[in-house]
């Protein structure tokens, strides 16, 4: 599972910003996770919640936004969203293309107790 990896990257992150912020508690992280990294919510909800224990974390609560997946094909340029594994090009039929969005996983905000949101 690999939301224990991602849960505690989070952690040690958020415990970076608020040390180099003066320290503190966190009150929410706020992430952007793309559809791409196949992170299961309610696994990264329960690895967070184990590992934030006796930490700044301890009260925290994640909120996400999840960016959807958004393709360029090789061949012609055409930008769109993946129906399936397979991403064939709506404009020109060409299989296979380039990831634009949709592999993100990024901390977008931390909001301190009694602060203001920091990054």
């Amino acid at each position: 599972m690999h939301e224990f990896s991602i849960a505690e990257a989070i952690l040690r992150t958020t415990e970076d910003v608020l040390r180099a912020n003066g320290g503190g508690k966190a009150e929410k992280i706020q992430l952007r996770i793309g559809v791409l990294r196949q992170v299961v919510p309610d696994a990264l909800t329960f690895a967070f919640d184990i590992l934030k224990q006796d930490t700044p974390l301890a009260e925290a609560e994640l909120e996400w936004e999840t960016v959807p997946a958004r393709v360029g094909c090789k061949s012609c340029g055409t930008e769109y969203q993946p129906e399936d594994v397979f991403w064939e090009c709506p404009s020109c039929g060409a299989l296979g293309a380039e990831v634009v969005a949709g592999e993100e996983l990024e901390i977008v905000s931390i909001t301190v107790a009694g602060g203001s949101d920091g990054d």
